[in-house]
């Protein structure tokens, strides 16, 4: 099953674009530096699989 990302949110931080992106029909949300919506959704991903993948090693010990 492939997860879906929506971005909920976009703002300015210390001159920073940021975005929050929340996995869809959940309440994980990620928050990530951005240039556009398309980076944002992409980081949004990889720190999912990353997560995923943290969650497994950990299940194994």
């Amino acid at each position: 099953m492939s997860l879906e990302f929506e971005v909920i949110e976009e703002y300015i931080q210390h001159g920073t674009r940021r975005f929050k992106v929340r996995v869809k029909n959940t309440k994980i949300t990620f928050n990530v530096a951005a240039n556009n919506i398309e980076e944002a959704l992409a980081k949004a991903r990889r720190m999912a699989e990353k997560l995923k993948k943290s969650e497994a090693l950990l299940s194994q010990s």
